[in-house]
């Protein structure tokens, strides 16, 4: 333990002992130890700085231990994250850096007495768009520019290469929690922006030039692409009215229509006839499951109560709206009839993001909401639920999709965090198909596996195209 950090640490509402492994909560003991603990104290030991999942487990795992130290350290880190609130995609307090380890990011204070600084800005390569530099409200990203030591190294970087322009584009004041601030660099009369836009990429020949077109230019953030079953449409959420909304367009996107008024929309999921979209939004606090027609009309809720209940999708019949939702205290995949009625229990073991298999039989879904889920099935309520493949390993809830021959997925593994590959339900084996030119977020493909979308966090576009 360093010099600088004695033995109690508070930081928002928690406050930990480190002599005596204890931590509380607005003065309530909590119920946590062991290698959780252990890694809350290392990473204390550095606020602001990365730890290594080297370094972890030679601090926190002995050296005659034989256990499989991934698997452990990431129980461990998302125990350490469900006993803080927190969570990989929404990082209040502890960050992950893919493949290298993780970052404590929050101020702390000894008791009585505020803790040095944050060490420093993140490297170039770090402040790069990737879906790792998105903050979360709800299921949406949303970018994390607030800090101060980011800002710091962006006004430095820009001195240094003397060039740049940033322009802050702010939402009205009662969407303040929605404020996405976007980058614009002007190079040779071009016009660089780092808000998502969404691509589209013919599978049918992923490699071959003009394989990946641009559907959306806007100067706004474009996210979440849905293809409709009807192959007609794209559903998507967009701030580009000032608050994130649901929009549809036509494949091309042309034809922009905006469902929903309501603010902080996400996670749109059309129905299997392509007449109706499920959502979630956290505009009333908590969030909820609502229905919208794709055709316009007032948007309704299907779930809505004091636990958190988001990203919808639909049976294969158009009966059933399946959701995630933590009512039981941990996430699990739920249904509830399209008509309302009372809410179903369909996992038990976790489960976060669930597709329907095309032909109905079969319920895909993420085993959590953390990094590198692993992709579980269910074949009906109440039958075992397996692992796919452990094959498949996509870098977040949203970086995968189910197709009628496989499951099409990007990878957080090796070398490349934005590695499109493929697994193939009929010979049980994933083959890459290229990699996006940066990582993506979001992921959905069409139900045949002949096109896929995408978001892309930067552009470069002449203004004349911004629409």
């Amino acid at each position: 333990m360093t010099n600088a950090i004695k033995d109690r640490v508070k930081f928002g509402a928690f406050e930990v002992d480190l002599g005596t492994h204890e931590l509380w909560k607005n003065d309530v003991k909590l119920k946590l130890g062991g290698q959780p603990f252990e890694i809350l104290a290392t990473l204390l030991e550095r606020p602001g700085e990365l730890v290594t999942r080297e370094q972890l487990r030679t601090k926190v795992w002995s050296a005659d231990t034989f256990v499989d130290f991934n698997h452990g350290l990431n129980a461990a880190v998302n125990k350490l994250r469900e006993c803080l609130s927190d969570s990989a995609e929404d990082p209040r307090y502890i960050e992950t850096l893919p493949r290298r380890g993780y970052r404590f990011i929050a101020k702390a204070e000894k008791v009585g007495e505020r803790l040095p600084a944050v060490s420093g800005p993140p490297s170039v390569a770090e402040s790069q768009p990737n879906h790792k530099d998105y903050e979360w409200q709800g299921t949406t990203p949303r970018k994390r520019w607030d800090r101060p030591y980011l800002w710091a190294a962006l006004a430095t970087l820009f001195l240094i290469v003397g060039f740049g322009v940033w322009k802050v584009r702010g939402p009205e004041a009662q969407e303040l929690r929605l404020k996405f601030e976007r980058e614009r660099i002007y190079e040779g009369g071009a016009q660089i922006i780092r808000a998502p836009s969404i691509w589209h990429l013919d599978l049918t020949r992923p490699e071959e030039a003009g394989a990946r077109t641009v559907v959306t230019s806007a100067r706004d953030r474009n996210e979440g692409p849905q293809p409709s079953p009807d192959g007609k449409k794209l559903a998507f959420m967009s701030d580009r009215s000032g608050s994130l909304e649901i929009w549809t367009s036509n494949l091309d996107g042309s034809s922009l229509v905006k469902l929903t008024d309501l603010g902080s929309c996400g996670s749109p999921r059309w129905s299997p006839d392509s007449r109706w979209i499920a959502f979630d939004s956290t505009s009333n606090g908590h969030p909820a499951v609502f229905l919208v027609r794709a055709d316009g009309g007032a948007a309704t809720a299907l779930v809505e109560n004091e636990s958190e209940n988001r990203v919808p999708s639909w049976s294969n019949d158009g009966r059933w709206v399946y959701f995630a939702s933590n009512r039981t205290g941990e996430d699990q995949i739920w249904k509830v009839a399209v008509n309302g009625g009372q809410t179903v229990q369909v996992t038990r073991k976790g489960g976060f993001a669930a597709i329907a298999s095309s032909d109905g039989q079969t319920l895909y879904y993420a085993k959590t909401r953390f990094e590198n889920p692993e992709i579980w099935q269910v074949a009906k309520q109440g039958d075992t639920e397996t692992l796919v493949s452990p094959l498949i390993r996509p870098g977040i809830w949203a970086n995968w999709a189910a197709t009628q021959r496989g499951i099409l997925f990007l990878s957080d593994d090796g070398a490349e965090s934005h590695l499109l590959q493929f697994f193939d339900f009929a010979t049980r084996t994933a083959q890459p198909i290229g990699t996006l030119d940066r990582p993506s977020f979001w992921l959905s493909a069409s139900s045949d596996g002949k096109s896929a979308w995408y978001t892309q966090g930067q552009q470069e576009v002449n203004n004349a195209s911004l629409r």
